[in-house]
């Protein structure tokens, strides 16, 4: 792998619903209350404890693509106490204190938990199994347990549903720094709200390395997959999709759609600015509310389904059957009541 450049928010640009860094890689926009409760509803619906798995996945991500690196020379410990306070300000995770082994003002304990245990590896050398406490809901203490049983981390296997994006044919470009207003205590806000930035690539790695605790949805009533999708990439992709309606149906985000060109500004709003991807809405019946949209295959398909879904829910006052399927490289979703799927069983 080539070194990878310098993470900054100057770095990032937005590009057909994505947001991609100089080195092609995407990320995701989140509100930090919304990426908390989103976390509480996928475990809740996973019924498996996933919070070591998640950090574990933080972790091999960041090593992955080498985040981080141990410094030499004179004044190495200043360095690279610089160089993480960077990387967290970039992730909008707060501060790390490597000495205290204590994390302030981290967006979501899980994901700085994640990353200093990543930064403690790196600068000690050392395989760590962490163990952490939050003794105030703006702290969280650590404390570490040497583990060389912890194999380096791989590539991950792609979802069905999922490519690497690259900015090529997307459109016109600009940069994202101009949203961003970056405090002292190493968080940014977005029109005074707090916001996190998450990896598009950790949000494939984590689920992936849930697979083999997934419960078995592949015959739920309210969505069709692809028949040669294996059952845990189906059931993964349903959980991603249930979690992401759900975290949609507790917002309060006005929805109000009456034909087709309704959907352009929800989708705008809601999807393409936040880096969740871009879609494409090819019909809608406003006697139905049938729905087709198109969405380009990506490691974020899961989450534009679904908050699409939760759009489509919320408009139209009924639950939803989705149907999914992949034509020339491209997923196709029809949207329609699930009652009226049922009557026609």
């Amino acid at each position: 792998m080539s070194t990878p450049s310098e993470l900054s928010h100057e770095s990032l640009t937005h590009k057909g619903g994505f947001i991609f860094d100089t080195d092609q890689n995407c990320y995701m926009l989140w509100k930090q209350h919304e990426f908390n409760r989103w976390w509480r509803s996928f475990e809740s619906l996973f019924k498996h404890p996933l919070s070591r798995i998640f950090i574990n996945s933080v972790v091999d991500d960041l090593e992955f693509h080498e985040r981080l690196s141990l410094q030499h020379g004179l004044f190495k410990k200043k360095k690279y106490i610089s160089q993480l306070s960077q990387l967290t300000h970039f992730y909008g995770s707060g501060t790390i204190d490597l000495l205290k082994k204590e994390i302030f003002n981290g967006a979501h304990s899980l994901f700085s938990v994640g990353l200093a245990s990543y930064a403690l590896e790196v600068f000690h050398q050392t395989r760590y199994k962490i163990r952490w406490n939050e003794p105030t809901p703006r702290v969280v203490q650590l404390s570490l347990e040497v583990n060389h049983e912890l194999p380096p981390p791989g590539s991950v296997r792609p979802f069905p549903w999922s490519e690497k994006m690259t900015p090529s044919g997307l459109g016109d470009s600009r940069y994202v720094s101009g949203l961003l207003v970056v405090k002292e205590l190493g968080h940014f806000e977005i029109d005074g709200e707090r916001y996190m930035i998450v990896p598009a690539s950790l949000l494939e790695r984590f689920p992936s390395t849930c697979l083999a605790y997934a419960p078995d949805l592949s015959d739920v009533q309210w969505i069709e997959c692809p028949s040669d999708w294996s059952k845990p990439d189906t059931s993964v992709m349903c959980l991603l999709i249930a979690s992401v309606v759900e975290l949609f149906s507790l917002s309060e985000r006005a929805v109000y759609i009456t034909g087709k060109d309704s959907w352009d500004a929800y989708l705008r709003t809601y999807l393409s600015e936040q880096g969740w991807g871009g879609a494409t809405v090819v019909s809608y019946d406003p006697q139905s509310y049938d729905t087709t949209l198109t969405f380009p295959k990506s490691p974020l398909s899961p989450f534009s389904i679904g908050l699409v879904a939760g759009i489509w829910e919320r408009a139209h006052g009924r639950k939803f059957h989705l149907s999914l399927k992949l034509i020339d490289g491209t997923i196709h979703v029809n949207l329609r009541s699930l009652l009226a799927y049922e009557n026609s069983v």
